[in-house]
């Protein structure tokens, strides 16, 4: 323990906490057990982070990083008009969701990450900023044009938001015969038009 790391050692320390956050989740994850998995200093992970909260909001703001480029390439590969990548949209949420659970959880669970932080903040505000120009553009084309765009923005978040949870949840299968991901663009449609 404690020998020089070869490579980005945030990088790794970030990657060793996932790692964690998957087998012990939030309540189980120690700065000492991450910097173990990797063979560093137990010091480490607290010169990067400086505490656990420190750490697991680093790895929300990485989530959001890895979310708004998740969405941006769900978007990228098919359907031109915004209007009919809502339900896409919809799916690549469900998708990031299922593909990185232990982002996903931290990122929106405000009570175990500094809100506060610049990253946090930052990232944070990219992905919804991002989702809100994908709606203004919807509405500029005619989809709920009178709409207020924040509260739209809003709606469409928690619509996509929802179904996620409830798909990771397994409580979907329990009201929707079909809690696939091709289903849940088939959810958003019957919702958005």
């Amino acid at each position: 323990m404690g020998t020089h790391y070869e490579g980005d050692l945030r990088v790794a320390l970030l990657d060793a906490a996932v790692l964690a956050l998957g087998e012990t989740g939030v309540d189980g994850l120690s700065l000492r057990g991450v910097a173990r998995r990797i063979g560093v200093s137990h010091a480490a992970p607290a010169h990067h982070f400086g505490d656990k909260v420190g750490l697991l909001t680093a790895v929300a703001a990485r989530g959001f990083e890895l979310f708004t480029e998740h969405l941006a390439e769900a978007l990228s590969g098919g359907e031109a008009d915004p209007v009919a990548q809502l339900p896409l949209l919809t799916r690549a949420y469900s998708e990031f969701a299922e593909n990185y659970p232990e982002h996903f959880d931290l990122m929106f669970r405000p009570a175990s990450v500094r809100v506060e932080d610049p990253e946090y903040m930052r990232t944070s505000g990219i992905a919804f900023e991002a989702l809100r120009a994908h709606l203004e553009e919807c509405q500029r084309r005619g989809w709920r044009g009178e709409a207020d765009s924040a509260a739209l923005t809003s709606a469409a978040w928690a619509l996509a938001h929802g179904i996620a949870v409830l798909r990771a949840h397994g409580s979907l299968a329990r009201h929707y015969s079909d809690p696939t991901l091709d289903a849940v663009e088939d959810i958003a449609v019957s919702l958005l038009f």
